[in-house]
């Protein structure tokens, strides 16, 4: 799908002709870049994005089976309820719903 990027130059702006495995958008850097998240609501709001994405804080991903997101993973020790994370973002009824997974989590 797409997610945002800042590949092209300093100004953070969408993808939205990624290679397409996966069938939703998503969002990296999401704790440690000012842009990332409000661009991530705003492109997902104007359907830019689709309506679901999947973020990461830096050191963390989401390990995936198939197209379905799993479980969160961690290359270093992480505390799973106050360290970095990942967050299933979703645009409902106009607005925008974030659940937090720490890593060792499952998606449900």
């Amino acid at each position: 799908m797409g997610g945002t990027t800042d590949s092209f130059g300093q100004t953070l702006q969408p993808i939205t002709n990624a290679l397409g495995f996966l069938p939703y958008a998503n969002g990296v850097h999401y704790d440690a870049e000012a842009q990332r998240r409000p661009l991530l609501h705003e492109l997902m709001k104007q359907e830019v994005l689709g309506p679901l994405a999947y973020a990461t804080d830096n050191t963390v991903g989401v390990w995936y089976e198939g197209i379905e997101a799993t479980t969160v993973v961690s290359d270093g020790d992480v505390d799973p309820d106050s360290g970095p994370a990942a967050y299933k973002v979703e645009f409902v009824d106009g607005d925008i719903v974030e659940t937090r997974y720490g890593v060792g989590s499952s998606f449900a």
